[in-house]
């Protein structure tokens, strides 16, 4: 799965280029997938964590791939093991993340920003299933 821009948007797409912004992106994406039935089932321990703290990490990650802040202290691989022990982190959850990202990225966000946050998400997304899976898993998505 690639991170294409299918996705015309609407007149009331802006270029992503603030905090603010990468919080409401991260808050849009995660209303969708904690209403998917392919990830709701992964997501559901944020019930237990807590959505909002989650969602600070997450802005805070993001906000370091997109701005180079250093804000991040999360533990990002360790984390996904745990999960992908837990509940099987399969290349089409893998997939259906991507799918989410990138639909949530173009539904009010372009420019320069909005596609490395496309092409920085489709890498995590190969080096993630590198790192749980071995190379099986990308030998087979092709």
């Amino acid at each position: 799965m690639t991170c294409s821009s299918t996705h015309g948007g609407p007149p009331a797409r802006t270029e992503l280029v603030s905090r603010e912004q990468i919080d409401l992106l991260v808050r849009r994406f995660y209303e969708r997938a904690l209403h998917d039935s392919v990830l709701a089932p992964v997501f559901e321990v944020l019930g237990i964590v807590g959505l909002d703290e989650h969602l600070r990490v997450v802005g805070d990650f993001w906000e370091q791939i997109l701005f180079r802040t250093t804000r991040y202290r999360g533990a990002f691989v360790p984390v996904h093991r745990a999960l992908h022990d837990h509940h099987g982190l399969t290349p089409a959850r893998f997939d259906r993340w991507l799918q989410l990202w990138c639909d949530s990225v173009d539904e009010s966000f372009h420019g320069v920003d909005a596609q490395r946050a496309k092409a920085k998400a489709e890498s995590m997304v190969t080096s993630l299933q590198r790192s749980l899976h071995g190379e099986s898993a990308r030998s087979a998505r092709g």
